[in-house]
């Protein structure tokens, strides 16, 4: 078979449920591509981790943090694969594309977070990117943005889009879900409530303060409605920032409606979004896919996204959920949310659209099965 050599940033270890979501696409993509592929992770040690390991079947390869960049290369060298695929980190494919002459380098882009100043200036972008033999992106918006970086043909550009294993989640509106969701809403003194859901980083991109700025004029249609906001600036700490300060600070008004929980390993985030009744998306224009738009969808939830990046790729507007422009954050998002807390068939029916979708489309198998015909191929 193949052999492919899958490079995870060297950030954060694999598998960890403190890790960032590349290291989670990874985990959940290359495993369901072991029966074509001879595929070794590479990446970073941690406390209680083996030098060598194994995700889901496939080798994993751990290196030391401070020589990461120079053990790859001793690594690689020494295993000779065919292809090595390199993870939101163009610096990296620009050495080992040096070092290993013949092999061919794919650069898997998460985002445009390392594509653009400060991480790239912008004369180094069609020198960095160009060295790769083909890019993956995760939506049609991401590869526009690179595409209008490159004056000269840049290379072959494939959209994956990403996923979720359907089977991990519990859709919302099944009698039983719907008791111990009761249950679960009692507990936490939210009984009655009309629960806002946002899952992710507390970091300004995400728009977390878009939802706190909205809340008076959806507490003005429905007093009953309470926010969950689930998440810390970081994966791997629940340290406070400074915007995470701001944030707490401009909800002191509101405090009552707001509950801030921590960051959720992935696992047990599961149950969370059973309690939401709408998801709330507020991201800026850099966001490439949304990977929280699909595990919404995968519980049956409808969402209320701003039509930003990827996203508009993902949530289906007027269907699987409503989407706002985002010049018209924050107050764009009463209209709409005021509008799915009056319906519950509205919700119903837009979160089983969404499901469908997902369901559909949105699986990590299906993105699997595509990565490993381009990994066959490249």
């Amino acid at each position: 078979m193949r052999k492919v050599a899958v490079i995870t940033p060297g950030s954060f270890v694999i598998p960890s449920a403190r890790s960032s979501s590349v290291e989670r696409v990874i985990e959940q993509v290359v495993p369901l591509a072991r029966q074509d592929l001879d595929i070794r992770i590479y990446g970073t040690g941690g406390r209680g981790l083996s030098l060598k390991g194994y995700v889901h079947g496939v080798p994993c390869i751990r290196l030391p943090a401070a020589s990461y960049h120079k053990s790859l290369v001793r690594g690689l060298t020494s295993w000779r694969p065919e292809v090595v695929e390199v993870n939101n980190r163009p610096f990296i494919l620009q050495k080992l594309k040096a070092r290993l002459p013949g092999v061919k380098m794919v650069l898997n882009l998460h985002s445009n977070t390392f594509i653009r100043p400060p991480s790239l200036k912008p004369g180094q972008f069609e020198a960095a990117l160009g060295q790769a033999d083909c890019i993956i992106v995760n939506s049609r918006y991401l590869k526009q943005f690179i595409e209008a970086g490159f004056r000269r043909m840049p290379p072959e550009i494939i959209v994956n889009h990403l996923g979720v294993r359907p089977e991990d989640f519990t859709p919302r509106f099944t009698p039983a879900v719907e008791a111990l969701r009761g249950l679960q809403l009692a507990q936490r003194g939210w009984e009655g409530k009309k629960i806002l859901l946002f899952v992710g980083r507390l970091i300004p991109e995400k728009g977390v303060h878009h939802i706190i700025e909205a809340l008076p004029g959806i507490i003005a249609v429905h007093p009953d409605v309470h926010v969950l906001i689930i998440g810390s600036a970081g994966y791997s700490s629940d340290r406070e920032t400074a915007y995470v300060r701001r944030l707490k600070q401009i909800a002191r008004p509101v405090a009552p409606w707001i509950t801030f929980q921590p960051y959720v390993p992935f696992p047990a985030l599961v149950h969370w979004y059973t309690l939401g009744d709408v998801m709330v998306v507020p991201s800026s224009t850099r966001e490439a896919f949304g990977l929280v738009n699909v595990e919404a969808m995968a519980t049956a939830l409808p969402i209320v996204a701003a039509a930003a990046g990827g996203i508009p790729e993902v949530v289906e507007d007027g269907v699987s959920g409503l989407l706002v422009p985002p010049e018209s954050l924050p107050w764009g998002l009463v209209a709409p949310i005021n509008r799915l807390l009056g319906d519950e068939s509205l919700r119903a029916s837009m979160g089983a659209a969404g499901l469908a979708r997902c369901h559909r489309q949105f699986r990590w198998d299906l993105t699997a099965a595509r990565w490993a015909q381009l990994m066959q191929r490249v």
